[in-house]
């Protein structure tokens, strides 16, 4: 994206309660990434940043592929996401039948909210992916760009500042690893922008099939 003039926009942190409306957890597709080596540039990259972004922000790096929606262990007047479309999600996943795939990141960009590790290899999965579990642009003008979020912007600064900091320190450098084995369906507390992420259920890529996690809401449901 085009940064020399953009800049950014700062996080709200605040309950968006007229968003959820009491419904506790939000759901989302995404691959976790559990590697050292970008934990620790994930790390790097907030720390060269500094004060421009939020402090408390405690989400475990990770691949957007498909939003999901409000949801809850049972009913709720809001709720977009339950039984019914984990089910569809996994036969969506089955006929797939997507095999396990390499990521690897390198350079870093900026959205007006966040800035980010991109993607230089697996994008075409990420996006297959993306589309086949939100077929439908959640807004006018949507265009998916995998990514790892680095942090929500804390106060308003130009985006080409925010890139220029993380080169000088080399954030995006070197060539990063990631084996995609299985995705992860997750959610989080909805009053919380900026919380962890709770793993519901991991749909393996190797066997294709989906096992939910410890605590699970929907704990029954298998495929």
């Amino acid at each position: 994206m085009n940064t020399s003039h953009d800049l950014s926009q700062p996080c709200e942190d605040r309950d968006f309660a007229e968003w959820h409306q009491g419904c506790p957890w939000c759901a989302v597709w995404v691959v976790l990434v559990n590697s050292e080596a970008v934990n620790a540039t994930v790390q790097a990259a907030r720390h060269a940043l500094g004060d421009a972004l939020l402090a408390r922000y405690t989400r475990q790096p990770h691949l957007t592929l498909a939003y999901r929606g409000l949801c809850d262990a049972a009913p709720h007047a809001v709720a977009e996401f339950g039984p019914e479309r984990l089910q569809a999600d996994l036969a969506t996943l089955k006929e797939l039948a997507a095999a396990p795939f390499a990521v690897q990141l390198q350079g870093v960009g900026s959205f007006t909210t966040v800035p980010y590790l991109a993607v230089t290899q697996g994008a075409e999965v990420l996006t297959l992916l993306h589309d086949a579990l939100q077929p439908w642009p959640p807004m006018e003008g949507w265009h998916y760009q995998p990514h790892v979020t680095l942090g929500h912007y804390a106060r308003e600064l130009p985006l080409l500042w925010a890139v220029d900091q993380l080169q000088a320190v080399g954030i995006g450098s070197p060539q990063l690893s990631i084996d995609v084995q299985q995705l992860a369906l997750v959610r989080y507390a909805s009053h919380d922008i900026a919380g962890p992420l709770v793993v519901e259920g991991l749909w393996d890529l190797q066997l294709q099939q989906y096992q939910p996690q410890p605590g699970a809401l929907w704990a029954q449901h298998r495929a």
